[in-house]
């Protein structure tokens, strides 16, 4: 072999990380979201959600609204719950909101209706009620894909994550 006089640089190549909230109200959704949170640490990025703090006043906002500012990507998973309120709105919606006044790139999941759910996990509140299915209207306005079992959930969140960072 004839040496060119080429020299090959050596480098380590990187794996981009990126930084994905995962919003949904929680103890509904706690399985689900474990099992997102799981998938997207076994893609190699870095899951964010409200694990890491508790939305109880205006400062916890600002550190949700501070993560929002940081993530590349934001997951919202809705099913039958519309959450804890914060003025007229559910903290999963104030951070949907957000996260579309940003900018950054959104992707929902919805729980299909002939889907089987527990009655305790569903919305008793008729106003709450009323505003969650305003909620499911808003989020089906963006990409969104519907599910009926956490692991088809996780399926779909992981492919269309990778459509999703391979078109941005």
């Amino acid at each position: 072999m004839v040496n060119s006089g080429l020299i090959w640089n050596k480098r380590k190549v990187s794996t981009i990380k990126y930084q994905i909230f995962i919003s949904s109200t929680y103890t509904d959704l706690r399985d689900e979201r474990d099992e997102v949170i799981k998938a997207v640490l076994e893609m190699g990025h870095i899951p964010v959600g409200m694990e890491m703090f508790s939305a109880a006043d205006e400062e916890q906002w600002k550190l949700i609204a501070r993560q929002i500012d940081q993530s590349d990507y934001y997951v919202v998973i809705v099913a039958h719950r519309y959450g804890s309120i914060v003025g007229k709105k559910s903290y999963t919606e104030k951070e949907y909101d957000y996260a579309i006044q940003k900018g950054v790139p959104v992707i929902g999941f919805i729980i299909d209706d002939s889907a089987p759910w527990p009655k305790d996990k569903m919305e008793s509140d008729s106003n709450k009620a009323e505003a969650l299915n305003r909620f499911k209207q808003k989020v089906k306005r963006k990409p969104i894909g519907f599910w009926s079992v956490k692991d088809e959930l996780c399926g779909k969140v992981i492919t269309s994550l990778v459509k999703l960072i391979a078109t941005n």
